[in-house]
């Protein structure tokens, strides 16, 4: 029993590693958008076997970042303007939840470690730090965040939709930089808020921030995808 709870945990190790390193490789258009390759092609890349990878993506399925075709592989989504914005209905509602609840359910450790990334936040964005460093500063928030609002299932139905923001948010870091200025100081100011405990203020933060989102998301695909013509 011992040995197989041992190799199990292996086991999941690598499913978890395959699914951050597939979900970042999409997010940061190392795999293009448009583009298909098979779980041979990103087992061998990552060096990781090709089960803990199939795992990883059945995972990601949720996250709407790619399409399995059948006999084909997996096509990385073009993802539109219109879809990103219609995804921040359900976010905004579930957010709201989300941020009310960590404010009052928190613990101090909690509370501590938003401070921090706060201020790692500013951080970057004051230093203009490569965009990869602020979107793993949000990745850890927003996990965080539902951790600390001591209900699992928020995260559950929340957590995947954090992908496709992600990946557009790294596309867009450095179109508009006084834009994602903004939209990183919301962030900041939202993490301190719910720090305090004080929740009206960082629904009124969440406002800001989601302001800031519908105005950096509908920057135009075109501007940094290429598709080819064939």
């Amino acid at each position: 029993m011992e040995k197989y709870k041992f190799k199990q945990k292996n086991v999941d190790f690598l499913v978890d590693d395959a699914s951050k390193k597939i979900e970042e490789m999409i997010v940061t258009a190392e795999l293009k958008p448009g583009s298909i390759v098979s779980e041979k092609e990103i087992s061998e890349y990552l060096e990781i076997g090709r089960t803990p990878v199939r795992e990883a993506l059945k995972r990601l399925e949720s996250t709407h970042l790619f399409k399995t075709i059948p006999r084909k592989g997996i096509l990385i989504r073009i993802v539109t303007v219109e879809e990103l914005l219609l995804q921040m209905e359900p976010r905004k509602v579930l957010e709201e939840l989300v941020v009310k609840r960590a404010a009052k359910y928190a613990f101090p450790a909690e509370r501590e470690k938003l401070r921090q990334l706060a201020s790692e936040y500013r951080k970057v964005t004051e230093e203009w730090a490569p965009a990869i460093e602020a979107l793993r500063i949000d990745d850890e928030f927003n996990r965080l965040l539902c951790k600390a609002s001591k209900n699992p299932f928020i995260g559950q139905m929340l957590l995947p939709q954090h992908a496709l923001a992600r990946r557009q948010y790294y596309l867009n870091y450095f179109i508009d930089k006084e834009l994602t200025a903004r939209v990183n100081y919301s962030h900041a100011k939202l993490m301190d808020a719910i720090a305090d405990g004080d929740a009206k203020k960082a629904l009124l933060e969440l406002d800001e921030l989601f302001r800031n989102l519908k105005e950096f998301n509908s920057i135009s695909l075109s501007t940094w995808i290429q598709l080819d013509d064939n």
